[in-house]
């Protein structure tokens, strides 16, 4: 993997943590908006995507974060209030750049069409900026654009209001095809790179066309080549001409690293009587001047800007303050002041800076401790360049899943191998009678076993995630599901520190999203509905986790109407699902069960929500496969609850073997109960069923060899006695009869494949310490 391809997948990987945050805390900001903590590290993670999208030239999404992180700008400030409808825009924004990122990782770049998605958006976010309300709860000084404009009275006044200097010669003569090209606000740029710039590590021609916003472009050749024979190829005589649509401190940005060898021009048409300004163009105008000066300030505030910078940077304020009394509303007296005070063409950066914050077109700002090298062209943070970061007293190392994954495959591997230890002892001691070897031998693999089991259990450890990186993605799901039914719902999401291997947490999103939108729209009632009934109008929607033993459990409950079991019941008789007599007979606890059988929806038409008869049936298919249980439980009126219960891992399996009819099987040790012998006597046998008492309770009781199809009968000890499995099957205990036990061991279950894989009863094959294929039982499909 080169260089380059490892930084691409560095970025998207960051860029995918940055979203993950940016969505969360853009829920958490609509409930608390007036949290600064929360503004600040949700600017900061805005900021840092758009730092790293400058690295790589991902123009559309640069353009649309960018936006976002200007409106956030003036959130945090105070200027603007945040709202739903800003809520709406930036959520927005958001899931488009979750696609362009997406289409990174595919494909290594963006598609052609992406800038206009992302126009669209970036124009719906900037908006706000000038349709925004003004925030009344902290009072900010008067934005210095009074409404009466008054008249100039001294000659800085004069100057200030003056027009701006003419263009340079080399400006004013582009080529007559770009007459149709340019649009007002459109910048032009001369670029004449140093004739040893390729010693220098400078590839001239693509920087020249990854120019941002580039519309026309024309090479500038030299009037003397000099003598054919003293020509040098590797000397850079040739210049560039360059027309683009981007604001000036983009193309800055752009040739941050050139700034001595580039001239930019902003092309500004002759400005008409401010009489005759539109109220839509004075505020399209504001809207221009404030973002090109907050883009001066954050040039000016990068780490170490050169002189060359700085002194376009004081050339650009200057050009700014002409535009600025343009306007309607221009204070004269106010913009003598900032022409008078404008620090000299030497000053430094941080000087020239703090003026420019003084003499901000909204009034003074503030410098932002908090980003030091705020805004545009801001490097990515160190974590980006350093994989490992330290938080609080401990490092993190990020590790790639791939890496994780392959450790496990060796665990694997050694937990085989490991149990061949005692195959080899026993083989030792019998065969060949040598049993101080068989003792040694032994003794050895009770070393290697406990090896084996701390590097099992800290390698698990690693893949261990907190539940919450799957809650974290449910207040977007509540929050946009509940507005489209005209819902008043509040998540609650507790116990999301509860940790599981990351293969059973990946297993929880699409049943949690099934449950989710179940309780949504079937469980929790409109506003009108729920006062009606004496309830808030509001709902509530409570996620909880914790870990019980060698399990996780999770609950997911709705305070909504429950279910109704009387349509349940008749849904599904006029489904064919249940015979009429039958769901008649069902309690209210048996009858909520209906809801898991295959094809069940009480919907009466399809929706994007519901109504395909594809939602609790896939839920506890998704959560058996994992080997997890579900429990529905509900009241009418109070509401409903769902409880799946999860093993903390997938990747080890501890089995117990038995034998029946010749033939070794395995069986999940977490869905045995005990293991029992029952005198064949104690069977009970009713037409073709077996039952047997135990602890006073009655068990059904099934032969393995009748469930496997084979003919032989289930053989007896020598007190004739059966050996009984007895299993966890639906909340109630069954008896499973096999001809013997045989231990118990740790495996690494494999999925069947190939011609095997459509086979029903078998969860898998193992791989023993012998060389032998164990087949592992999977008893819920056999019952």
């Amino acid at each position: 993997m080169n260089t380059s391809t490892e930084m691409l997948e560095q970025f998207v990987l960051e860029a995918r943590e940055c979203l993950e945050t940016i969505g969360q805390r853009l829920l958490e900001i609509e409930r608390r908006p007036d949290d600064p903590a929360l503004l600040n590290d949700l600017f900061r993670s805005v900021h840092t995507l758009k730092g790293n999208c400058g690295l790589f030239e991902f123009g559309a999404l640069e353009h649309v974060v960018h936006a976002g992180e200007d409106l956030l700008d003036q959130v945090r400030s105070g200027r603007l209030v945040y709202g739903t409808a800003m809520a709406d825009a930036l959520l927005a924004a958001m899931d488009h750049s979750a696609e362009l990122i997406d289409a990174i990782a595919t494909h290594g770049q963006l598609p052609e069409s992406a800038m206009g998605p992302s126009q669209t958006l970036a124009n719906a976010l900037r908006a706000f900026l000038n349709g925004g309300p003004v925030a009344a709860a902290a009072p900010r000084p008067e934005p210095a654009l009074p409404s009466q404009p008054a008249q100039p009275t001294s000659q800085p006044a004069a100057q200030a209001a003056a027009p701006a200097a003419p263009l340079p010669a080399w400006a004013q003569s582009l080529p007559d095809a770009w007459k149709a090209l340019q649009k007002p606000g459109y910048c032009v740029l001369r670029y004449q790179p140093e004739p040893e710039c390729f010693f220098k590590g400078e590839d001239p021609w693509a920087l020249v066309q990854h120019t941002p916003g580039l519309v026309a472009l024309e090479v500038l050749q030299p009037a003397d080549w000099g003598p054919l024979p003293e020509f040098d190829c590797y000397r850079s005589l040739l210049g560039f001409l360059i027309l683009s649509s981007a604001p000036e401190a983009y193309l800055q940005e752009h040739y941050r690293y050139v700034p001595e060898q580039c001239e930019i021009v902003t092309l500004t048409p002759e400005a008409p009587a401010a009489q005759q300004l539109s109220a839509e163009h004075q505020a399209l105008l504001a809207q221009r001047l404030t973002q090109l000066w907050n883009d001066q300030i954050s040039l000016l505030q990068r780490p170490a800007p050169t002189g060359g910078t700085t002194a376009a940077g004081h050339q650009v304020l200057s050009h700014l303050l002409a535009v600025r009394s343009e306007l309607p509303q221009a204070d004269a007296a106010a913009l003598a002041d900032a022409a008078a005070s404008l620090p000299p063409t030497d000053a430094s950066p941080s000087a020239l800076a703090a003026w420019a914050r003084q003499h901000h077109p909204l009034g003074p700002v503030q410098a932002d401790p908090t980003a030091p090298a705020a805004r545009s062209g801001a490097a990515p943070v160190a974590a980006s360049e350093d994989p490992t970061t330290e938080r609080g007293a401990h490092k993190v190392l990020k590790v790639a899943q791939d890496k994780i994954d392959r450790l496990m495959d060796l665990i694997g591997e050694m937990v085989v191998a490991k149990n061949a230890l005692p195959y080899l002892a026993q083989r030792a001691e019998t065969h060949f009678r040598q049993r101080e070897l068989a003792r040694e031998i032994k003794n050895q693999y009770a070393v290697i076993n406990r090896i084996a089991e701390d590097m099992q259990h800290a390698i698990m450890q690693v893949r261990m995630l907190p539940v919450g990186t799957v809650f974290q993605r449910f207040g977007r799901l509540v929050r946009d599901i509940s507005k489209r039914l005209g819902k008043e719902v509040q998540l609650v999401i507790e116990g999301e520190d509860t940790e599981a291997d990351k293969n059973v947490i990946e297993s929880l999103a699409d049943p949690l999203i099934h449950i989710l939108r179940n309780s949504l729209d079937h469980g929790i009632e409109t506003p009108d509905v729920r006062l009606a009934a004496g309830k808030p109008a509001h709902g509530t929607l409570r996620v909880s986790a914790r870990q019980d033993g060698d399990r996780v459990v999770l609950d997911i409950a709705d305070d909504g109407a429950g279910v109704d079991t009387t349509r349940v019941r008749a849904k599904a008789v006029e489904r064919g699902l249940i015979p009429a007599d039958r769901a008649d007979a069902l309690t209210e606890a048996e009858a909520v069960q209906l809801v898991f059988l295959p094809g069940f929806s009480t919907a009466d038409s399809i929706s994007d929500l519901s109504g395909r008869g594809v939602g609790m049936d896939v839920v506890r298919s998704a959560v058996e496969r994992v080997n997890g249980t579900v429990q529905l439980t509900s009241v009418r009126g109070q509401g409903t609850t769902l409880q799946l219960t999860l093993p903390l891992s997938m990747a080890v399996t501890h089995v117990m073997m038995i034998r029946s009819a010749g033939c070794r099987f395995g069986v999940p040790m977490d869905l045995i109960v005990e293991t029992v012998r029952v005198p064949a006597e104690e069977i009970h046998h009713f037409k073709a069923a077996q039952t047997v008492v135990l602890r006073g309770r009655i068990v059904p009781l099934r032969s393995l060899n009748e469930l496997l199809g084979m003919d032989e009968p289930q053989t007896l000890n020598s007190e004739r006695e059966h050996a009984v499995l007895v299993l966890r099957w639906g909340g109630e205990p069954v008896g499973l009869i096999v001809d013997e036990f045989d231990g118990t061991s740790d495996i690494i279950l494999r999925p069947l494949e190939g011609v095997l894989g459509g086979m029903t009863g078998f969860a898998g094959s193992a791989l023993m310490g012998d060389g032998s294929v164990l087949m592992i039982l999977n008893p819920k499909e056999l019952l």
